[in-house]
C-alpha cells in the first residue's frame, strides 16, 4: 500500500499491526496455514524498509504464526504478541509507551510454517513417528490419496515437538532483566512410594483427582529467588520444568511444566518462589494407557533457555529419585 509506506516513511515511529481474524481460523474451520499471509509479509517487509527507526510490529491472531521472516529482519525492533484480538488487547497502550513492563508468555509453540505439510490435522498423536496420513501438501487425484506419502510426525506442543521452534513456548521479554538463583532444593534422593501408594489407593488411576494430589505432602519442593537486576519494576512469570529419566526416548516427553507463578518484583530486590512437582510429575502413561511411576535422575529448569540471552532468568539442576515400592519380599 503506497498510502502505508508514504506514511512510514514520514513519521518519526511506526507501529504496524498484522496477524489474523475469524475469517480464517475459528471454532469448526481449521486454518490451513500457519503463517502470515503473502501480502502482510510483504507489507512489512516494505514498511520497516521505509521506516526511520526500528518498526514495532504487533500481532493479533489466535494462531501461532512462524514469523521467522520479522524476527530476522534488522528493521523490526520489537514484536508484540497480542493473541485473538478481544478485550484482551486493553492495555496494549501502557506496554507500547512504557508505562507497564510485559511479562506475557508464550502459551503455544510457534512452529516453522512448514510443519503444517508434514502432518495431517486428522494425526491427533503428541509424540514424534511415523503417520499414517498421507502428507497435507500432496494433492489428490479426485478423491484418490493413494498415490501420496505418508507424513512424519514431528511431535506436537513443547513437551514432545522434537525441531527447531520459531518461538518456544513459555518464550516472553521484559523490559528489565532477571537473575533466578535456587535456594531450596532436593538434599538427596527422593522415594517415590508415596506415588506407588496413590496409584494403588486409586479406583482409576489413569484418572487421579486433583484432591487426591493435593492429599500428599510434597514429595519435592524448590525455592528460587528471582532478582530483577534492571532498572524497571515489572512482573515476571516464573516456570518450572522437569525433564523425566529417558525425556525424548519411547515416549518420554522432553519436558514438563510442573508449575507457575506471577511474582512483582521492584528493580534492585528480590522475591522467592516456590514451586514443586505433582506427584503425577513422577508417572508416566504406556501405550496401552496404564499409568506407571517413573524413577531416575530428572532435570529441573527454571524459566526458558532462549530468553536468557535477552536478560530473562534461567536457572538448572538435577536431582534424583528413587522407586520404593514394596515387594513381596520386603522395601527394595
Amino acid at each position: 500500500d503506497a498510502k502505508a509506506v508514504a506514511a512510514a516513511a514520514s513519521a518519526h515511529r511506526v507501529i504496524l499491526g498484522v496477524g489474523t481474524d475469524l475469517t480464517l481460523a475459528r471454532e469448526g474451520y481449521d486454518s490451513r496455514e500457519i503463517a502470515l499471509q503473502e501480502g502482510q509479509v510483504f507489507l512489512i517487509k516494505q514498511i520497516a524498509d521505509a521506516a526511520k527507526e526500528p518498526i514495532v510490529v504487533i500481532i493479533f491472531t489466535a494462531v501461532p504464526l512462524d514469523i521467522s521472516d520479522l524476527l530476522a529482519n534488522p528493521k523490526v525492533g520489537a514484536v508484540l504478541y497480542a493473541g485473538q484480538p478481544s478485550v484482551a488487547i486493553v492495555g496494549l497502550g501502557d506496554i507500547l509507551f512504557g508505562k507497564k513492563a510485559p511479562a506475557g508468555r508464550m502459551i503455544q509453540t510457534v512452529y516453522p510454517k512448514d510443519y503444517a505439510d508434514e502432518i495431517s490435522i486428522f494425526d491427533f498423536n503428541l509424540r514424534p513417528g511415523p503417520s499414517t496420513w498421507h502428507r497435507p501438501d500432496c494433492k489428490p487425484v479426485g478423491k484418490d490419496y493413494s498415490h501420496c506419502p505418508k507424513g512424519t510426525n514431528p511431535g506436537r506442543t513443547h513437551r514432545f515437538y522434537v525441531g527447531k521452534p520459531v518461538v518456544p513456548f513459555g518464550f516472553g521479554l521484559s523490559y528489565t532483566s532477571f537473575k533466578y538463583e535456587v535456594v531450596t532444593a532436593p538434599a538427596g534422593p527422593v522415594s517415590l512410594a508415596p506415588v506407588h501408594l496413590l496409584l494403588r489407593s486409586t479406583a482409576n488411576p489413569q484418572f487421579i483427582s486433583h484432591a487426591a494430589r493435593e492429599g500428599l505432602s510434597e514429595l519435592v519442593h524448590y525455592a528460587v529467588n528471582i532478582t530483577n537486576v534492571g532498572k524497571v519494576d515489572s512482573d515476571d512469570v516464573v516456570l518450572g520444568f522437569l525433564k523425566p529419566p529417558g525425556a525424548g526416548q519411547n515416549g518420554m516427553p522432553l519436558q514438563v511444566l510442573f508449575g507457575f507463578e506471577r511474582v512483582h518484583v521492584k528493580a534492585g530486590e528480590t522475591v522467592t518462589v516456590s514451586l514443586y512437582p505433582a506427584a503425577t510429575d513422577f508417572t508416566q502413561v504406556d501405550r496401552d494407557g496404564k499409568r506407571f511411576v517413573l524413577s531416575g535422575d530428572y532435570g529441573v529448569h527454571f524459566g526458558v533457555r532462549e530468553s536468557a540471552a535477552q536478560g530473562m532468568g534461567f536457572v538448572e539442576g538435577r536431582f534424583s529419585t528413587v522407586d520404593g515400592e514394596v515387594d513381596h519380599i520386603g522395601f527394595i
